[in-house]
């Protein structure tokens, strides 16, 4: 029996050697993906821009195994996921009109709603205790007030931002660089798994495509894409962040930047955003201003931790801040014993409330 119109598009889009823009010269000439996956390689030639190699995979009888395809649809869908192509209902409105629109989604959960505000929230992999703590105190005040978020679930900022919109109540959307089955890196598989019910997981890979280091660029112009806005928090200068912010620049996005130490090299590209345009922030209301959300009311942060917190556990508390600190030092401004302090600061980790950063080194939590 021949294939339907989505079955084709499904094969089409699961071929990892088929890049988007073979797919549109593909496209341009065959006007369907079911006339794509039935021409023959006469016709493929004399599509300009497609090389031989590829007419030869498109011909191949490996490529075109109808049982193995189904196979692969009947997977995907028995665990839970779905896909679109660009020409389906539900394909998110936002990604019809960047650059180089994906041919097709593979996603977990659900995709963005249409007219729900969006924002992107990246930065350094390596991030610090300075970058860590805003990403998971934006995405969380963000989520709050119902802002989606969405990036790239990868380690750092990223994954904090997710867990963040999580702890928030609110919904987030990872973007990935590989398999949609694939949770890369493995550390954040908890959040993976939750982000299924609370917002999406999404990719341009089918199942079981390992990340390679050329799909991360190229899924960072979706995670703009599905955005109203995007957050810098902690960028090198030249880094991955800074292709998603020019990217969304790009696409007509409002870019934010949160400013940091002028000694720390993980802010160089967050000041080059500000002095370049860039809104800089330094608290959610200032992305919030942007968008037609009514502000919940929230009980200010230190408020709710005097209610908690005795003198000595406060003292110490407020010695802290969002760079490191040492024991010994903390200790010492505080005037307490090393014995006590450690005490404290086991307790206030325990709580949640502060954030070791290895090395007898702490930071607080936002």
């Amino acid at each position: 029996m021949e294939l339907t119109e989505r079955e084709c598009w499904f094969w089409l889009c699961s071929r990892d050697w088929l890049g988007v823009r073979s797919i549109d010269k593909l496209l341009g000439y065959f006007k369907t993906a079911k006339n794509i996956y039935y021409g023959r390689n006469s016709q493929y030639e004399q599509v300009k821009g497609i090389s031989k190699k590829i007419c030869d995979r498109l011909c191949s009888d490996e490529e075109k195994d109808e049982e193995a395809l189904k196979r692969s649809i009947d997977r995907l869908e028995r665990s839970g996921g779905r896909f679109l192509s660009r020409v389906d209902d539900g394909f998110p409105e936002k990604l019809k009109h960047i650059y180089d629109v994906p041919a097709g989604l593979f996603y977990y959960g659900r995709m963005p709603e249409k007219n729900q505000p969006m924002i992107a929230i990246v930065g350094a992999r390596e991030a610090g205790g300075y970058g860590l703590e805003a990403a998971r105190y934006f995405g969380r005040e963000l989520a709050k007030q119902g802002i989606g978020v969405i990036s790239g679930l990868a380690r750092g900022i990223d994954g904090e931002s997710h867990r963040g919109a999580l702890e928030g109540g609110g919904l987030t959307w990872g973007v990935l660089g590989c398999g949609l089955n694939i949770c890369y890196p493995r550390e954040n598989y908890p959040i993976f798994e939750q982000m299924k019910r609370c917002g999406g997981i999404i990719s341009e890979y089918t199942m079981d495509v390992p990340p390679k280091a050329w799909h991360f660029p190229m899924r960072n112009r979706i995670i703009s894409g599905l955005s109203d806005g995007v957050l810098v928090i902690e960028a090198r200068s030249r880094s991955g962040s800074l292709i998603t912010a020019d990217m969304g620049l790009e696409q007509g996005k409002n870019i934010y930047a949160l400013p940091g130490s002028f000694q720390s090299s993980l802010s160089a590209g967050c000041h080059e955003l500000i002095q370049n345009g860039a809104k800089l922030v330094f608290r959610p209301e200032d992305i919030l201003e942007d968008y037609p959300v009514n502000l919940k009311e929230k009980k200010g942060f230190d408020e709710k931790m005097k209610l908690t917190l005795d003198n000595s556990e406060q003292l110490v508390y407020a010695s802290l801040r969002l760079n490191p600190k040492d024991v010994d030092t903390i200790s010492a401004d505080c005037g307490l014993s090393l014995k006590e302090t450690i005490r404290i600061l086991t307790n206030l980790e325990l709580e949640g409330k502060i954030r070791s950063m290895g090395q007898n080194q702490y930071v607080v939590r936002l």
